[in-house]
């Protein structure tokens, strides 16, 4: 089902998931509307898990663009044929464009100089001169950090590389590599003078799964290790999570077994926990809503792992608005919590 934004009552703080470019060519409208929605390529659908109904807007600044991050309301684009990098908020069709990546000193020292995560520090409508974008870059997956008030994009070169998530918490950014190593940065220093200083917070983890996520619920920090299986139809398919608590006091990770009241979005969007409660029971409780983020954008089996993980039955179920009827999926799904600031 279309909606018309402009005659919906908004709830706010809810999540959206963007879907693929084909999704909305299987949407029965009228005549003429599905004429429009198969051949307009401007269109972008949402899916609401709180209305579970499809929102499509109008948004031909996405066009031909990857969506690397999805924070604070916006989504983070990069053009396929250049490095530009874009900010982009699909609700007001707001854009900032960021300096090219390959205006950067570290792009040339980079085989596959591309952002495969980026989040927000902030909205940049609150804060337009002191946000900044934390990314994954490149083949080595290393960190960089992109400063409002600097204008540039610097490279963390002290932080190692092969990293897998980063969150913002507070002043300080914190990353996670592929075996679970733990490293922190404060984001408000000089770093024209000096590099920032990076803090391994914790040695790498006991690792034995596929991904590894970052979350912050209630100021607690939360690991997420997501374990991927082969499948023969769809490539890789996720079968299992298990969920840590950083005790900063001891140091070490304590396994959870139940989220409580809490529900968390893992994808290309900044990792988010949200209280399923607020959400009138259109939203799982003690679940992991995710989508595909592999690595692997060039195989024709991408976009389609995605789906409901139960921490209580251990077991996932589909996300029933993602059709599988096509092979590549693309761009992949995105969760996307709106901002109306």
């Amino acid at each position: 089902m279309l909606v018309d934004l402009g005659y919906e009552a908004r709830p706010l703080d809810f999540p959206w998931l963007m879907l693929p470019d084909n999704h909305h060519h299987h949407h029965h409208h009228h005549a003429g509307e599905d004429y429009e929605a198969y051949h307009n390529q401007d269109l972008k659908c949402f899916f609401s898990l709180y209305t579970h109904q499809i929102h499509c807007l109008e948004l031909p600044e996405a066009y031909e663009k990857t969506v690397c991050g999805s924070s604070s309301g916006w989504l983070i684009l990069r053009q396929e044929t250049t490095s530009a990098v874009t900010l982009l908020n699909p609700l007001n069709c707001a854009q900032i464009a960021l300096p090219q990546l390959s205006s950067s000193p570290f792009y040339d020292q980079e085989p596959l100089p591309v952002l495969h995560k980026a989040i927000l520090s902030s909205d940049p409508c609150r804060n337009p001169f002191d946000y900044k974008v934390l990314a994954i870059f490149g083949q080595k997956r290393r960190l960089i950090c992109y400063k409002a008030r600097d204008r540039t994009w610097t490279m963390i070169q002290d932080a190692g590389v092969h990293y897998e998530d980063i969150i913002s918490m507070g002043n300080e950014l914190v990353a996670t590599d592929e075996i679970g190593r733990l490293v922190s940065c404060n984001l408000d220093g000089d770093w024209f003078w000096s590099p920032p200083n990076v803090e391994e917070i914790s040695d790498p983890f006991f690792f034995k799964g596929g991904k590894v996520y970052l979350v912050g619920i209630e100021g607690e920090l939360v690991m997420l290790i997501r374990f991927v299986q082969e499948n023969f139809n769809f490539g890789q398919e996720t079968y299992d999570f298990e969920v840590y608590r950083y005790d900063s006091m001891e140091s070490i990770w304590e396994p959870i077994s139940n989220l409580g009241s809490w529900t968390i979005l893992l994808g290309h969007n900044q990792s988010t926990a949200i209280e399923a409660r607020q959400f009138k029971g259109l939203i799982k409780p003690n679940c992991i809503y995710f989508t595909d983020d592999s690595l692997d954008e060039d195989s024709l089996l991408v976009g389609h792992d995605s789906g409901v993980f139960s921490m209580e039955d251990v077991k996932v179920e589909p996300l029933r608005c993602i059709s599988h009827d096509f092979m590549y999926v693309w761009p992949r799904p995105v969760w996307y919590m709106p901002s109306f600031a």
